[in-house]
């Protein structure tokens, strides 16, 4: 995310936020932002910036508020001076360097939608991000820390005196010479194991939980269970495919909707039909034709952004 992009997110955020502010009750509007909102993660980030700097205009003292608002000459050019505030704020501490590295959206490393990167750490640890990924990178003299905000990551450890610790808001994992997976879900966490061991704690356990090779566990906030098999072709994300074995289409849609902006539905009377296969992560219109054909369904598209699965006619 360079600074170019955030600054045309942050502007159309504040665009959004004025145009709402014309028309609060207007439910096309709404919707459009909405839609606008999904298409990518940098205009939630942008989103969420500007409803925040919105929200501290509450706190100037009323005097002053007044007095802000008085001096413009119509309600269009107070909104106007509001976003250009709004702009302003946004903007400066960004040209000026300076993140919240505790915040998803000004993580260290990330991906857009449909993005994917691989890295190697200053310790040598390989470190692939999937799509829709936050992370931040914490390396001391103690230990080595990877928080995961969003999304998803696959790491190969390097050997190092330090320990290697992984974070999510539902635990911590320290991984044992190993190579797992993990993917932050929005109720729980999923870490995979594909070599070595990896060892899960959080805060409602009074000990660790240790997961082999071959095995996964998810956790939230609550006991921690029992690691069980795994599907290791989920990791083949890293090499740009998406192995699918008797998937609810439903299922399989959710999945292709997380690498490619917009929106991925099917009607219920389609949902239960099975998808097995191996797909390229690159090409997700492609693998939608190619799914539509296979089951013989109609695929609507009303824009780039909006595509239905339904019964042919």
């Amino acid at each position: 995310m360079n600074l170019s992009d955030r600054h045309l997110a942050l502007r159309a955020a504040a665009q959004w936020h004025a145009r709402l502010g014309a028309a609060p009750d207007c439910a096309q509007t709404r919707r459009l932002q909405q839609d606008w909102l999904a298409l990518d993660p940098l205009h939630q980030w942008a989103w969420a910036r500007v409803e925040r700097l919105h929200a501290s205009f509450n706190d100037v003292p009323g005097t002053l508020a007044r007095q802000t608002l008085s001096d413009s000459p119509s309600l269009m050019g107070r909104r106007a001076m509001l976003k250009g505030v709004m702009l302003g704020l946004c903007t400066a501490p960004l040209i000026g360097g300076a993140y919240l590295h505790s915040s998803e959206w000004f993580a260290d490393l990330r991906t857009r939608v449909g993005e994917r990167r691989n890295l190697t750490l200053v310790d040598g640890t390989r470190l692939s991000l999937n799509t829709a990924t936050a992370v931040d990178i914490r390396y001391d003299t103690q230990q080595r820390l990877i928080v995961l905000h969003a999304g998803e990551i696959l790491i190969e450890t390097a050997a190092d005196s330090r320990p290697l610790l992984v974070r999510s808001p539902h635990g911590e994992m320290r991984a044992l010479g190993t190579r797992f997976n993990v993917r932050l879900y929005t109720e729980h966490t999923r870490l995979t194991v594909l070599e070595h061991t990896v060892a899960v704690r959080n805060a409602s356990s009074t000990g660790q939980v240790i997961v082999d090779a071959g095995l996964r566990m998810d956790f939230a906030d609550g006991p921690l269970g029992a690691p069980r098999p795994a599907d290791l072709s989920q990791s083949e994300w890293r090499q740009g495919r998406l192995v699918i074995d008797g998937w609810r289409l439903d299922r399989t849609l959710q999945e292709l909707e997380r690498y490619r902006p917009g929106f991925i539905r099917c009607s219920e009377a389609v949902a239960g039909m099975r998808v097995s296969g191996v797909f390229p992560l690159d090409d997700i219109d492609r693998t939608l034709q190619v799914i539509a054909q296979a089951l013989k369904l109609n695929m609507q598209t009303r824009t780039r952004y909006w595509v239905r699965f339904s019964q042919m006619a």
